[in-house]
């Protein structure tokens, strides 16, 4: 029984093993980029229905006849393909050709590249003259070396990023901008982009191997990238926007250099009757080189051109021609460079009577200055009139063909002047400058109110009729004096009423006899002796009181 379970055991993982390694064998087919093949003998013609690429894979394959039947190893015997300007203007049926390594489909019509998608074994591609404008279904082909691409009207290089590979390619006769997809191309060494629209050079920096360029006709003005690359021996670079070769006098290996027909525009300036305009054109020493050549009786002093002009013209120009040596050759170096000229119109601008001004080309935006400040005022912009007008906008409006004056204008501001009665809040509103209004002075129980101040105590008195509100908020403190209080223990005199004599008026004292003024020499008298009355009476009373 022991002996049945484990042949049973050792069956299972045999299955098990077997289903596994067919697994493994079939998802890492499928990873794999799968090569196209047909089924069974087929005619050319039907594989491949473009004419004249069905004749081209006759010949290929040695048949007499297009209509002759090929097995797909026939097909994957042709290791190279060649249809140079027969009209070919489909290429199915190219994906069966397995084992291509050479393709030149030059001055076709062809303009789906599809079929080479899977073409993996290529290594030498032409398809220039082709109305292509989208070369991505070559982007995965990374085998290829050498690439054909001129006068296909394409502007994107983007699919060509990944060919690491690439030690050839062309791109003349396109309408390329922009090269940047190319900077990860470290194994290129000949790259021809003539006849394009690049005007940066920058991508190529760091591709070392690179030994020639070919970049005629663009619209390069600054050629510094390539003085990092010492292996160049070949650069074209004529008929381009450069004015200082400097960059190139370092490279040990060059060896052929063009730089004839350079056209150099300088950025515009504003015309003036006695121009000034420096030279741009510079030798591989950095030195200026001079001109040959100066419109309008220009003349010139090292390193500066100049014009003495009578009236506005659109622009003045000069040309350089002159031999340049480089470490292991001379050759010419020359162009036109061309300075546009603006005609300038003056923008005034008035800030109460205060003037600066700008000059401005005609149809071109005045650059906003700082906005003004005044105090007790808000800015609301530049007008073209001292009150009123139309406010500049200086994001749209541009400069007419005359001079113009634009005038800051204000608004007052208005501020808050606040009444503090110990505590009790009132407020109003008061223009910069402007009189304040006094409210009503406040009452308070055993104070006399002094007046607003600007401090709770102490600070200086408001005066209502000359202080103006200043520009900032304010409050005022009602400020009070205590007022004196009489003292109980103290007595109250009378005051005396007389007749200007020192005599007393009955009608005025009401029958009570009133004391004589100071000074009368019996004022006294009668107060003694009452007293000693008084005195003698309380006497005689106390022993009548005992002898009882």
């Amino acid at each position: 029984m022991k002996k049945r379970w484990n042949s049973v055991f050792k069956l299972v993982l045999m299955v098990a093993a077997i289903l596994g390694i067919s697994l493994y064998v079939m998802t890492s087919q499928g990873a794999e980029v799968r090569a196209e093949s047909i089924a069974q003998p087929t005619p050319i013609n039907v594989i491949f229905p473009d004419p004249a690429l069905a004749n081209a894979v006759k010949t290929a394959t040695g048949k007499s006849n297009v209509t002759d039947t090929v097995t797909q190893a026939d097909l994957d015997g042709i290791a190279t393909l060649s249809a140079f300007n027969t009209g070919v203007t489909t290429i199915e049926g190219i994906q069966y050709l397995n084992n291509l390594i050479g393709l030149e489909l030059k001055d076709n019509q062809i303009t789906d590249l599809t079929p080479l998608k899977n073409l993996t074994k290529i290594t030498e591609l032409e398809l220039s003259g082709n109305p292509l404008k989208n070369v991505s279904a070559i982007a995965g082909l990374q085998s290829i070396k050498t690439l054909d691409l001129t006068s296909t009207q394409i502007t994107d290089v983007t699919p060509l990023a990944g060919l690491s590979n690439l030690q050839v390619l062309y791109l003349d006769l396109n309408q390329i901008t922009n090269i940047s997809p190319l900077a990860g191309l470290t194994n290129l060494q000949y790259l021809s982009i003539g006849n394009n629209q690049v005007n940066d050079l920058t991508p190529l920096a760091n591709l070392s191997k690179l030994t020639t360029l070919r970049a005629d006709d663009n619209k390069i003005s600054d050629i510094s990238p390539l003085a990092s690359l010492p292996n160049l021996i070949e650069v074209h670079l004529k008929d381009n926007q450069i004015s200082d070769v400097s960059p190139l006098a370092n490279l040990s290996n060059l060896f052929i250099v063009t730089l004839t027909n350079q056209t150099i525009t300088n950025q515009p300036v504003y015309y003036q009757n006695n121009l000034v305009v420096p030279n741009v054109v510079k030798g591989p020493s950095g030195a200026p080189i001079a001109p040959a050549t100066i419109s309008d009786n220009g003349t010139y002093a090292s390193p500066n051109l100049t014009w003495n002009l009578t009236s506005f013209i659109n622009n003045v120009s000069y040309t350089f021609n002159q031999s340049v040596a480089f470490k292991n050759t001379t050759v010419p170096f020359s162009g036109t460079v061309t300075q546009p000229l603006t005609e300038a119109y003056t923008a005034v601008f008035d800030v109460d009577g205060k003037q600066t001004s700008v000059t401005v080309g005609a149809n071109e935006l005045i650059k906003e200055p700082t906005a003004p400040t005044k105090e007790g005022y808000t800015f609301t912009g530049w007008y073209d009139a001292k009150t009123g007008g139309n406010k500049w906008d200086f994001s749209t409006d541009k400069m007419p063909a005359e001079n113009i004056t634009l005038y800051a204008q204000f608004t007052i501001n208005s501020y808050t002047a606040t009444f503090d009665n110990d505590g009790k809040i009132t407020t109003q509103k008061v223009t910069y400058q402007s009189l304040l209004e006094e409210p009503a002075a406040p009452t308070k129980a055993g104070y006399t109110f002094k007046g607003w101040y600007d401090a709770k105590t102490g600070g200086t008195k408001w005066d209502f009729a000359t202080g103006k509100m200043p520009a900032g908020n304010i409050t005022l403190y009602a400020q009070f004096t205590k007022n004196d209080s009489p003292n109980p223990n103290d007595p109250t005199p009378n005051t005396p009423t007389g007749n200007g004599d020192g005599t007393s008026n009955p009608s005025d004292s009401g029958g009570n006899t009133t004391l004589p003024t100071a000074g009368d020499e019996n004022t006294m008298l009668p107060i003694f002796i009452g007293v000693f009355l008084l005195g003698t009476a309380t006497l005689i009373l106390r022993k009548t009181i005992k002898v009882k």
